[in-house]
């Protein structure tokens, strides 16, 4: 392409609104792969318009009036200019087409570039600021969105539709991320969805983040999906440290013994038990990401980064926690900051084409309730929440009440903990019965007891 038309051509321009104009039912085979911000011309533009609005109206486009249109609107011989193009002939409309919109890209690409370069030089933006706009700009100027079919007719979408069904009947099912933990699978229809977003959500010290270690371990252990692991809380060696005592069954406390002596040294089991774990994880799709304070913002360049890095293959995201993201408020209310960055994760997910979980504290006061089972209710103190998301999920423990009440210390091993699936857009609610090892930090499905038997796990 010439240098003098990468960013235009005219006489493509012409020569896509003079073939319309010569053959006007080849419009409806072409409205759904054009629009206006194909042509950069002011009167391409306005032409193209024209026919567009009288194709969607009346269903047919009437030459006469378009040139009447574009005399008013121009000046009188102007339409006539279009008409002499040199391209005629139906056939390159295809040509043209793509042409045009190589032309329209550079064009949003050059705009984004422009708007960039202002972000970098605002001196009232701060580094984070302007690198995160600097990239949510460029990232969204070369995505396809706007090559997506806006509207689809019921032919395509139930082929579609049987495809995906005869994936699932071969085992070749690709929108849902297995967990691995069978009741959980059993009740979501077969996994996590992806393009969804889900809150895990429970009362201080329940186990939010064993749950959510748990899962992601469950998952790389069953399918080796590409996974991110954010956290705002903790650090990333704590992290690992959990994972490595969930998947080698060693008592928490051993693992992070420090002396020396004879009584307190891990023993050659548990160390045998950490090495194995360790060498599992080692080659593992896993990413860690820990620093307190992020924004949203923050939150989607980290995640696209690193779908880059998997080659745009990143499947699951966690997020520890909801209220550790820097929010601003919205009209003065952070709970609507709270609900716009739900909302905005969640289209995270559909842009990534992941599961997105997002780990929620509740923090409403429950002395007064005689139930201590949270509701979907609980989450409203903190936003729109329950509204955005997908699904929500409970991480519930009754015997941490009991105890807490008693003034005495917890069981070793708690056979009535749950996870509670409050909310499922695809399937039904319901409890699925977990143990709960303290010692561990370690979830156990129900129904893996029944096959496998109790977690035995090493201790000294």
């Amino acid at each position: 392409m010439d240098k003098q038309n990468i960013f235009q051509n005219l006489a493509l321009e012409k020569g896509f609104l003079s073939s319309i104009l010569s053959n006007p039912e080849l419009f409806g085979e072409h409205v759904e792969e054009t629009n206006a911000e194909l042509f950069s011309n002011e009167l391409h533009k306005a032409v193209y318009k024209k026919m567009e609005d009288d194709y969607l109206d009346k269903g047919k486009i009437a030459k006469t009036e378009v040139m009447l249109f574009a005399s008013k609107e121009f000046g009188q011989g102007q339409i006539e200019k279009i008409i002499e193009s040199e391209y005629l002939a139906p056939m390159e409309l295809e040509d043209i087409i793509h042409n045009l919109k190589e032309c329209r890209e550079r064009r949003r690409i050059k705009d984004s570039l422009n708007k960039a370069y202002n972000y970098l030089t605002d001196n009232e933006l701060k580094q984070d600021q302007f690198k995160s706009k600097i990239q949510d700009e460029v990232f969204t100027a070369t995505s396809e969105n706007l090559e997506e079919k806006l509207i689809h007719d019921v032919e395509s979408v139930a082929y579609e539709s049987f495809e995906r069904f005869q994936e699932r009947q071969e085992g070749k099912e690709t929108e849902k991320i297995r967990t691995g933990i069978y009741s959980l699978d059993a009740m979501t229809g077969g996994g996590l969805s992806r393009k969804h977003l889900s809150i895990l959500a429970g009362r201080p010290s329940m186990g939010k983040t064993a749950m959510s270690l748990r899962l992601l371990g469950s998952i790389l252990k069953t399918s080796d999906t590409p996974s991110l692991m954010i956290s705002l809380e903790m650090d990333r060696v704590k992290l690992l440290d959990r994972i490595l005592i969930q998947e080698a069954k060693v008592k928490a406390n051993d693992y992070y013994k420090t002396k020396n002596n004879q009584e307190n040294k891990v023993v050659q089991k548990q160390r045998n038990a950490i090495e194995t774990a360790r060498n599992w994880l080692h080659d593992k799709p896993l990413k860690i990401t820990d620093r307190r304070g992020l924004t949203v913002n923050d939150i989607k360049s980290i995640a696209r980064k690193a779908d880059n890095i998997y080659n745009g293959e990143l499947k699951f995201i966690v997020i520890d926690y909801l209220t550790e993201i820097n929010v601003s408020s919205v009209g003065g209310r952070f709970d609507k900051g709270t609900a716009e960055a739900v909302r905005e994760l969640r289209s995270l997910a559909a842009e990534l084409d992941v599961h997105i979980m997002l780990l929620h504290q509740i923090n409403r006061d429950f002395k007064g309730r005689g139930n201590k089972r949270p509701q979907l209710s609980d989450l409203r103190d903190s936003g729109e929440i329950e509204e955005k998301a997908d699904s929500v999920f409970f991480v519930h423990r009754p015997q941490y009440y009991e105890c807490k009440e008693k003034g005495i210390d917890e069981p070793k091993v708690q056979d009535d903990a749950e996870l509670l699936v409050a909310k499922q857009r695809e399937g039904a609610t319901g409890a699925i019965n977990m143990i709960w090892y303290p010692e561990i930090v370690y979830f156990q499905d129900f129904h893996d007891q029944k096959v496998r038997g109790p977690v035995n796990y090493l201790k000294q």
